[in-house]
């Protein structure tokens, strides 16, 4: 069986320290001696997804990668190649849906997902790089209805260690949202356990205030 080695995410910088046998950064050693075989058996049927089943589905998508111990950094790079292969493409993505058919995007290029693949890598502590992906995306302000672009901001604070900042967002959110609001609840729980990981002030039990969360 042809055996999968998740290289795609070492940069030419990275590439070219590893040929010249200087130190490169630790995560990516660890993804280029990591078998995608380990994390999912066929990584080209997964790429191939329609958008929805991909980033939606528990069972048949990225999602039944990331859950596997060990497996949340080949989730993160499956994201990556994913959605780079949705931007080369550049065509329009289409989602069905019981209340009808929906064109999401008309380039390939997802806010979802750069948040998606931002809140793993986030969460396994590749925090630059979650940045990076968080700020890539905001929306425009005409297209931001629900206090998107302060939930991702209120983030960002969370991950900047500013807590400041992470109160001001959160106040500006509230004003837009209901209080009942799921990313408001989120953000609340970044407050809460300000000072801990992400992956424990988003997700662990005792830290997450989201409407309706089950652990």
């Amino acid at each position: 069986m042809l055996r999968w080695c998740l290289i795609v995410l070492v940069s030419g910088v990275g590439a070219f320290a590893a040929a010249q046998g200087t130190k490169v950064e630790h995560t990516l050693q660890v993804v280029e001696q990591l078998e995608i075989e380990d994390c999912v058996e066929n990584v080209e049927a997964l790429l191939a997804l329609d958008y929805w089943t991909f980033d939606q589905d528990p069972e048949q998508g990225v999602r039944s990668v990331y859950t596997k111990p060990e497996c949340q950094l080949a989730s993160a790079e499956i994201y990556q190649t994913y959605h780079q292969r949705l931007r080369d493409k550049g065509e329009p993505v289409i989602v069905d849906l019981e209340q009808g058919t929906y064109t999401i995007s008309e380039t390939g290029e997802l806010t979802s997902l750069y948040w998606h693949e931002g809140q793993i890598r986030a969460g396994i502590g590749q925090i630059d790089h979650a940045i990076d992906l968080f700020e890539k995306s905001f929306k425009p302000k005409d297209r931001d209805r629900h206090g998107w672009n302060e939930y991702a901001r209120a983030t960002i604070a969370f991950l900047r260690q500013n807590k400041e900042e992470l109160l001001r967002e959160r106040a500006a959110l509230a004003e837009k949202v209901d209080k009942n609001d799921i990313n408001l609840g989120a953000v609340d729980g970044l407050i809460a356990c300000f000072g801990r990981s992400y992956k424990e002030a988003y997700g662990s039990e005792d830290c997450n205030r989201r409407p309706g969360f089950d652990q």
